[in-house]
């Protein structure tokens, strides 16, 4: 799934021990979009720019033309480690089926951020015994109008 995190394209993808990673959707190499759809089931995500692929961990698994683009084959060196070229990766957390991403390696975890409005996402979200009930799928509006009235 893709998605905004402030002004930057993310993308949101569910590991297979059922865990959440959250990375910059941008090639590390010229900075195209990887996933240009909203959502959908991937094995790996290609740009369309030069076709550098990452699998859903975010390693970087495929670079074509890798030995001629990026080693010195007269001195027998290829200094090009993929590990150091996927994605740029964000701290994920939920709370309550809520999933929370920060760029920020420094900042406080979650529960210690939302300490003081813990209460009140409790009240909002715990209203019923069966808890919060999310509709699936991508959804998303056109809303004719004044952007003060969608603010």
């Amino acid at each position: 799934m893709t998605n905004y995190m402030g002004e930057d394209p993310v993308i949101m993808v569910r590991q297979k021990d059922r865990s959440i990673k959250v990375f910059l959707n941008q090639c590390r190499h010229r900075g195209m979009r990887i996933v240009r759809s909203d959502g959908g089931n991937a094995k790996a995500f290609t740009c369309t720019y030069h076709g550098w692929a990452y699998d859903i961990a975010g390693n970087l698994v495929n670079v074509p033309f890798e030995e001629e683009a990026f080693c010195d084959k007269k001195a027998g060196d290829c200094g090009f480690d993929k590990a150091d070229w996927g994605p740029l990766q964000a701290r994920v957390d939920t709370y309550k089926g809520l999933i929370f991403a920060n760029w920020d390696p420094e900042a406080p975890d979650l529960r210690s951020y939302l300490s003081d409005a813990m209460p009140y996402m409790n009240i909002m979200l715990d209203r019923t015994e069966a808890g919060t009930e999310v509709i699936g799928g991508i959804q998303k509006w056109v809303i004719p109008c004044n952007w003060k009235i969608a603010a």
